[in-house]
């Protein structure tokens, strides 16, 4: 069956377990959502790491420069998952991550509080790629890692301002168990059937 895209990526899962509306207006239709200020913000620190050039903010660039990175960076590879005689194409992009799959690293911006441990530890984009790893390569990765960059307001009197880099990150180190790649499988599944069904509607 023809799908919107070939694969399944974290972003459309995502969508589409949050709001089935929006992932029709935004896979079927074309329609872009809103940028806010976070994911702008978001997209300067992503450019400045992947191409390793300084940003221009002095503060953030002191940050970026105690961001760890491996040899390979937002780098994608897709893995095969099978459904019976079907098999899906898993997208991933991770941050960062060893050539042999074994350790990977992402990056997140955004202010004081707003990750800790517990959230890291069930990130679901963290246990995706930590899934796609496993398909490619049979083994769970072992040494994984989110780097929060903070950021604040420059003016947290305005609840339009700006968004700054503190200078600081905070590391948290996480795992993923057996089963957590097992549940994440079949949530991939039960997605890519969702897909299809949509797709089958809106557009055949």
């Amino acid at each position: 069956m023809i799908t919107p895209r070939e694969y399944l990526s974290w972003s459309s899962m995502d969508l589409l377990e949050r709001n089935e509306k929006k992932w029709i207006e935004q896979y079927i239709y074309g329609q872009k959502n809103r940028i806010n200020r976070g994911m702008a913000f978001g997209k300067i620190v992503a450019d400045s790491l992947e191409r390793d050039e300084a940003s221009g903010d002095v503060m953030l660039d002191l940050a970026l420069e105690r961001v760890p990175k491996f040899e390979i960076r937002d780098k994608p590879f897709t893995a095969e998952l099978k459904i019976g005689k079907k098999t899906i194409q898993i997208y991933c992009k991770p941050d960062t991550m060893k050539e042999d799959m074994s350790e990977f690293k992402e990056d997140k911006s955004g202010p004081k509080g707003s990750w800790n441990q517990k959230k890291v530890d069930e990130n679901g984009q963290i246990t995706f790629y930590a899934t796609g790893m496993y398909l490619k390569t049979g083994k769970i990765p072992q040494d994984i890692e989110l780097v929060h960059i903070v950021t604040e307001k420059e003016d947290i009197e305005q609840l339009d301002s700006k968004l700054r880099a503190t200078g600081e990150i905070k590391r948290y180190k996480t795992i993923r168990s057996m089963s957590q790649i097992l549940n994440m499988m079949v949530r991939m599944k039960k997605a890519w059937g969702r897909i299809e069904e949509i797709t089958e509607k809106e557009l055949i």
